[in-house]
């Protein structure tokens, strides 16, 4: 997966060095920013984990065209999700487990633009590193309470699909959807003899609504 992640973004850096000056009749504005919010669910191990609820997202993006419809994209990403567990051990007695989970990401992507009439749609694919922290309030029959946290870094890759509508020349408002794959987290600690682990990949779906401004 690493070598695969690795490749992408070289691919991608390379496309935009080589393309940076090819757009010649798509427009004034060759840059745009946008922010989106929305919601993730996790669909793979953090779901078989107990992930399962549908947690936020929150993203920001600068784009640059390299041609009429050809974008190079950087997004800065933050999701988050918390969760309770339950359980025993023989020192700890009965515990409870909140966990506050907050994903940071910083992901290139390339799209391709097709008009549609009063909107754009678009596709496309890159990678990126995402920044993990676990945050853990344990509250324990026999030991009392206590805090921890972990974190871990991975490499992924994603697809994006979405479109947006121009409400002016600069201002636009759009919809997209991500999915996500990348390597596995490896948070594993043992606190008053309570487990707190975190294991698996981060792969799941992402849905935002954006505004955005060309500039």
């Amino acid at each position: 997966m690493k070598r695969t992640v690795r490749l992408l973004l070289f691919s991608l850096a390379l496309a935009g060095l080589t393309l940076s000056t090819a757009r010649a009749d798509s427009g004034e504005y060759k840059n745009y920013g946008w922010v989106g919010v929305g919601g993730h669910q996790f669909s793979a191990d953090l779901d078989d984990a107990g992930y399962d609820d549908v947690g936020v997202a929150f993203d920001a993006s600068w784009g640059r065209y390299l041609g009429k419809h050809l974008v190079i994209e950087g997004t800065v990403g933050y999701l988050y999700t918390d969760q309770d567990f339950s359980g025993s051990t023989g020192v700890a007695g009965s515990y409870t487990r909140e966990d506050k989970f907050g994903v940071s990401s910083l992901l290139v992507t390339l799209k391709g633009e097709i008009p549609a009439g009063p909107v754009t749609l678009y596709g496309g694919a890159g990678a990126g590193v995402y920044y993990a922290k676990l945050d853990t309030e344990i509250e324990t029959s026999n030991l009392g309470d206590f805090d921890t946290d972990d974190d871990d870094t991975v490499f992924g890759v994603h697809v994006v699909v979405g479109g947006y509508h121009n409400i002016t020349q600069r201002l636009f408002v759009g919809v997209e959807g991500l999915y996500r794959w990348t390597d596995d987290l490896e948070i594993n600690k043992t606190t008053g003899t309570v487990p707190v682990q975190l294991n698996g990949d981060l792969d799941g779906l992402a849905v935002t609504l954006s505004a955005g401004y060309r500039f």
